[in-house]
């Protein structure tokens, strides 16, 4: 699979700009200045939207990306520009197993000889 052609530009779903847009008219002075001077987003644009390109234009908003059971919240930084929203919200649980003392809880004591067994 190849990238992306550079003459069809980023790809970005429509209503995750339109969002973005509209939170930029709600709040236009933590969009004009706050947002630079490092004051968190106002609101959380819950997206379904794995797929889209992180533009500048999103630098320190806050989107819940689905992982598929929940929206996880992703701050935008200046690192994450140009990557995939989906790339900050994993999708699969690394299991966790439990350890000997966990398993065993209480040790059995045998009531006939009184021995843990």
């Amino acid at each position: 699979m190849g990238a992306r052609p550079v003459w069809k530009g980023p790809y970005v779903a429509v209503s995750l700009l339109q969002d973005v847009m509209a939170m930029a008219r709600r709040h236009p002075e933590w969009w004009m200045r706050d947002r630079f001077l490092g004051i968190k987003a106002p609101e959380v644009l819950c997206t379904n939207s794995r797929s889209s390109m992180i533009l500048p234009d999103f630098l320190r908003c806050k989107f819940g990306v689905h992982n598929g059971r929940a929206y996880l919240p992703v701050e935008v930084t200046e690192a994450m520009i140009g990557h995939r929203l989906g790339e900050f919200s994993p999708t699969r649980v690394v299991p966790q197993h439990k350890t000997k003392e966990a398993k065993g809880g209480k040790k059995k004591i045998n009531p006939n000889t009184g021995k843990s067994g």
